[in-house]
């Protein structure tokens, strides 16, 4: 169970850290392949905000593909990142979902209904694997795993 999931930390999450790291280089390339909302459908705060946290999230989000590496590794501080890891993605996930309902609400234009859709699928999946990593690590920190 343990090398599934840590390969399973290592390729999804991965896949936004990646996402993130394009946003960063190349923010209209970002935006272009979909992983960043399109600017003919959002406003200029909102994109601003968006530039900003692909900054931030360099820092955060790594945290879950190296606990992914570390439990693959069978390294024995993986259930401490992947306990900090899932805080990370806990938050993060509920924190921009607020933010973007905020936005939304104020009528602000977030993007496309698709691009909304798809973001909101995206920090649901963060949550989801924030539980269940939080779970995995914790009970490796009880020890009742071994």
């Amino acid at each position: 169970m343990q090398s599934v999931l840590g390969w399973v930390l290592i390729i999804f999450p991965g896949i936004l850290l990646i996402g993130q790291l394009i946003s960063t280089i190349n923010f209209r390339l970002a935006q272009r392949l979909g992983l960043q909302e399109s600017p003919e459908h959002t406003d200029k705060l909102v994109t601003r905000a968006e530039r900003y946290v692909a900054y931030w999230d360099l820092v955060t989000l790594v945290w879950m593909p190296a606990a992914g590496v570390l439990m693959v590794l069978d390294h024995n501080l993986w259930p401490l990142i992947g306990f900090f890891a899932s805080a990370i993605y806990l938050d993060t996930s509920g924190r921009e979902a607020a933010k973007i309902l905020s936005f939304k609400h104020e009528g602000l234009r977030i993007g496309s209904e698709n691009q909304h859709l798809f973001f909101m699928f995206t920090y649901m999946i963060m949550a989801v694997l924030g539980l269940v990593v939080v779970c995995y690590s914790g009970l490796e920190l009880l020890g009742a795993l071994r």
